[in-house]
């Protein structure tokens, strides 16, 4: 009994503790109109917007937040303890001048240019406790910028030229809570060399070219090159029940730095449409990528791959369970498991490690309106792909009525890794396997629509590959070449 009245005492205190603390929290709130803002869709709103971020994170954090209105900004910079809070109404617009946006230096390596981090709408560095929330809407206006610059080539990169909406970088404790971003400049959002990032119930809805099925994904515009979501040598990463929709690769996950770790990864319930890949590990693929689990999702309209799993830059790709996922109108692999030696480097590193691309499940993945290329599991030689399992595949493929069958593949030790890299179809209409250890396919169930002269499998140049339960491996000598059907 006595036991009883300390603990309710203590539950009382605890309590009662937590409701100060909110309603301490909940009088930092600095309206971004009382310093200045107006939500008229013309005012450049810069400088009011940062200096109630800089209040705010002086007085020891809490929320900014904005009335209903259109708020334009260049460049702001979120700061510890600080949320951004953007309520139903809200839209924060991205200024259509790219002089809005300076490059921002940093230590950290990019994407192929030393100390260049480049343009953001909202950046941070080395900031924690910080968050995006709301149900309000982040639009970059890249389309405006894009019009604003002339362009008629690709640029790369691409944030170098136009801006990013939300660039993190080594920030601790990040929070984005269903917000919008849409129509952005470049990536998306990129979070690098953070750590307890999660990304709970947001939309992205960034893409230039919404048909899949065009001839070219800049048939009607240029390419922007606007991945949905980068998360880049973070560890602990929440990302779920979110919606992206991209004009570049859906949701990738990429390592720059090959003495660091992009690991902890869970990607749950979510709906990714891309105008590349769809769910990627790459192609920046520097250091290590570990236990990372991506399970019910769905994929549709895809102009790239499905499920793409590579390391071609010397990164350590292990224990990555991809499990529970739909796939529907796919224009190249539905699954791309590449390893290579491209070997790219990045900032001021002069190294690369030497790759490895092992301990893969996948299982239960569905998929139809696919397209004919066919999958590929591919390592070359000297590097094999090890310990990889597919389980109950159902996958129906367009038929290809060839009037020859590919039977060479080049290896292409350093060529960009994607899924026809070896040519418009593959040598079998499900599976082309080459340089595997120890592969197996367990209840696999492989169409057409359509005739196709193709096998469902080939197995070139691997070992230890066991194909529906069977009991007996297939080993294949150096170029010896296999046919399942």
């Amino acid at each position: 009994m006595r036991l009883r009245k300390i603990l309710t005492h203590v539950g009382f205190i605890l309590t009662l503790t937590l409701m100060v603390n909110a309603c301490a929290f909940a009088q930092n709130v600095y309206n971004v109109d009382d310093f200045g803002a107006k939500g008229d869709g013309r005012k450049v709103n810069t400088q009011a917007i940062q200096q109630a971020i800089d209040k705010c994170h002086e007085n020891g954090g809490g929320s900014v937040v904005f009335n209903v209105g259109k708020y334009v900004s260049g460049t702001i910079y979120l700061k510890s303890n600080v949320t951004l809070h953007l309520d139903n109404g809200v839209v924060l617009m991205g200024s259509g001048d790219v002089s809005h946006y300076p490059d921002q230096q940093s230590d950290l390596p990019t994407y192929n240019q030393k100390g260049l981090t480049s343009k953001s709408l909202i950046y941070a560095e080395g900031q924690e406790n910080i968050g995006l929330t709301g149900g309000g809407v982040i639009d970059g206006q890249g389309a405006e910028i894009d019009l604003n610059s002339k362009r008629t080539t690709y640029q790369s990169p691409s944030f170098k030229y136009r801006p990013r909406i939300v660039h993190l970088r080594s920030c601790t404790n990040v929070l984005l809570d269903g917000i919008t971003l849409r129509n952005s400049g470049s990536w998306v959002q990129t979070y690098q060399e953070c750590k307890n990032l999660r990304i709970h119930s947001i939309t992205v809805d960034s893409r230039e070219n919404t048909d899949v099925n065009a001839d070219t994904r800049e048939s009607s515009v240029l390419h922007r090159n606007t991945d949905g979501l980068d998360i880049v040598d973070c560890e602990y990463v929440w990302v779920n029940d979110s919606y992206i929709n991209s004009g570049d690769d859906g949701i990738c996950i990429k390592s720059f730095s090959p003495d660091k770790h992009c690991r902890n990864i869970t990607v749950s319930n979510c709906h990714v449409s891309s105008m590349a890949s769809a769910i990627k590990i790459g192609t920046e693929t520097a250091g290590q990528i570990t236990d990372v689990v991506i399970q019910n999702c769905t994929v549709f309209d895809t102009w790239g791959e499905g499920l793409a799993i590579m390391s071609v830059d010397g990164a350590t790709v292990q224990r990555i369970n991809i499990s529970n996922i739909v796939l529907r109108n796919v224009r190249r692999s539905p699954i791309f498991i590449r390893l290579h030696t491209r070997n790219n480097r990045y900032g001021n590193y002069e190294y690369s490690n030497k790759p490895k691309l092992e301990d893969i499940i996948m299982d239960n993945i569905q998929g139809n309106q696919l397209s004919g290329l066919g999958s590929s599991i591919s390592g070359i030689e000297g590097y094999a792909i090890r310990n990889v399992r597919l389980s109950r595949i159902n996958f129906e493929v367009e038929g290809n009525d060839l009037a020859e069958i590919p039977t060479t593949v080049k290896e292409k030790k350093k060529g960009y890794p994607k899924g026809d890299m070896f040519g418009s179809v593959l040598p079998a209409y499900g599976f082309y396997v080459r340089h595997v250890d120890n592969l197996f396919f367990d209840d696999v169930h492989l169409r057409t629509q359509g005739t196709d002269p193709r096998p469902a499998f080939v197995i070139e140049s691997s070992k230890n590959i066991g194909v529906n339960q069977g009991k007996d491996l297939i080993d294949t000598k150096p170029n010896e070449i296999i046919q399942i059907q």
